[in-house]
């Protein structure tokens, strides 16, 4: 009888993280925030154009119409 159990010794990785140009500003004017090597956008939060929320399952209501 085995006491231990058998498995791999790490996890598999997944996918390679995506990674944008280090010291990255938002491009609106006059702002100076710095943008996460990790966001893709070219702006900031604050300038970024508004999205619409994910609906998951059914169809956005302005859609429809």
């Amino acid at each position: 009888m085995n006491v231990y159990m058998n498995g791999t010794s790490t996890p598999k990785a997944g996918r390679k993280t995506k990674q944008f140009d280090k010291g990255r500003v938002c491009s609106t004017k006059d702002c100076e925030q710095v943008l996460s090597i990790y966001n893709d956008n070219t702006q900031c939060f604050k300038h970024a154009p508004k999205k619409q929320p994910r609906i998951r399952g059914r169809e956005h209501p302005d859609k429809l119409k």
